[in-house]
């Protein structure tokens, strides 16, 4: 075992070192340190056992390569060998981002619906980039995560583990995140890493594990064959269709109890689908990144600003109108922006999102005569065509009338988009 007092000065690979203020915490793997590096704080993983060359090399040419986005504490120095181990040094985690666990515990809550998407779209963004890096990560739990409640921004950290696509780090992952593949003793990859991501976003949205329910209440003691079983070979959906033996448990799963209904069906059935046992047996066929965002997206296009209460509530697309989840009164929904295939309701006060980036890019208004309009918040002017043919700019910070017949154009990211007012 190697710990570090303060004070205490470890050697940086390449020149430099950092002296230790004092700790921050501690795993099963290492301590992590507060350092002082030239007069900045920095964070200091220090392993208590050294994990070996392998590990070292791994590590070290994480760093050269880079973050694959600014959504990972990504390893920035690693440090010479000394007093029988080593460490990476990454930046501080900010006061105001929460771990997970916290968010499952009600120790500490998102502010907004619209926040608790946005985090949901921050991890599979940083996960589809990880990929795209060709690495896979090996080791996704909840304890990989820090949430900043009121906007829902996310830092991944932990990313010692991050291996080339194809490599084994040596770490399994805890099992409740695990796919089955990799219970039964496969090799971690890109496809267990959906597998892990379907689980961690289950759990933001239920604040439930999607395996957890009456069969797991009913266990006696959780082994180490128990957890290979229900997370493993026999792991079955509390909501599946097809078996109702592990539903949730009232008094005990209050919390997927209360929201399963309350989220808009396209999430029950996409959760459905990929906790089914043809994705459970065939790693292949889990959805990817890029089509977990394009459906946060849609869950998005749903949610609007209640004209009422004032209060977040989702809406059925299909319907003309709906009642608010909060306060029961009817929500006009008939006024739609078209974008491809989606549909956004446009109701007062709700944030429009075109792209994936979390960024507002509209906001719905409505004038002292009562006519609503649609704002530009983005940082780039919109063009607007008229039913008759005219055409008019809407700059930033600018309104526009949300008549049916008008097409926007706008651009986001060197991205065009091509929007018509409609309704339904």
């Amino acid at each position: 075992m190697s710990e570090l007092k303060p004070g205490t000065k470890i050697g940086l690979n390449g020149g430099g070192q950092v002296e230790i203020i004092k700790e921050l915490g501690r795993g099963g793997q290492g301590i992590v340190y507060l350092v002082n590096l030239d007069g900045a704080q920095m964070a200091l993983k220090w392993y208590l056992n050294d994990p070996g060359d392998k590990f070292y090399k791994n590590l070290e040419r994480n760093i050269n390569a880079g973050a694959p986005s600014d959504a990972f504490l990504w390893p920035e120095y690693i440090t010479k060998r000394e007093s029988g181990s080593f460490g990476y040094v990454m930046k501080v985690r900010p006061r105001n981002y929460y771990e997970f666990g916290n968010y499952l515990l009600a120790k500490v809550t998102f502010k907004s619906v619209t926040a608790m998407l946005a985090a949901a779209m921050k991890i599979c963004d940083g996960f589809m980039m990880l990929h795209r890096h060709g690495y896979s990560y090996q080791d996704l739990n909840d304890g990989n995560f820090f949430i900043d409640p009121s906007t829902g921004d996310v830092l991944i950290c932990d990313n010692d583990n991050v291996m080339p696509q194809g490599d084994k780090s040596g770490i399994m992952g805890k099992a409740r995140y695990m796919a089955p593949e990799i219970v039964a003793g496969g090799i971690p990859d890109k496809y267990s890493d959906q597998f892990s991501l379907s689980v961690i976003l289950f759990m933001l949205f239920y604040a439930n594990h999607p395996f957890e329910g009456a069969r797991v209440v009913a266990c006696p003691c959780m082994t180490e064959s128990y957890e290979k079983k229900f997370y493993g070979s026999e792991a079955i959906f509390i909501y599946d269709p097809n078996n109702d033996t592990n539903r949730p448990v009232r008094g005990i799963h209050q919390n997927v109890i209360r929201r399963w209904m309350a989220f808009p069906q396209l999430l029950r059935e996409t959760f459905i689908d990929q906790f089914s046992e043809e994705k459970l047996r065939n790693p292949n066929t889990r959805l990817i990144e890029m089509k977990w965002k394009d459906i946060i997206n849609k869950v998005r296009d749903e949610m609007v600003v209640c004209p009422h209460c004032g209060d977040e509530a989702f809406v059925e697309i299909k319907d003309s109108s709906t009642r608010c989840m909060n306060c029961g009164k009817t929500i006009n929904t008939s006024l739609r922006l078209i974008l491809g295939s989606r549909e956004l309701p446009l109701t007062p006060k709700t944030e429009i999102f075109i792209d994936t980036d979390n960024i507002p890019d509209g906001r719905v208004a409505v004038d002292t005569t009562g006519t609503t309009l649609i704002q530009n918040v983005s940082p780039d002017a919109w063009v607007v065509e008229t039913a008759s043919g005219k055409i008019k700019q809407v700059d930033p910070q600018g309104y526009m009338p949300a008549k049916p017949g008008l097409k926007i154009k706008l651009k986001i990211h060197n991205e065009d988009y091509n929007l018509e007012i409609t309704t339904k």
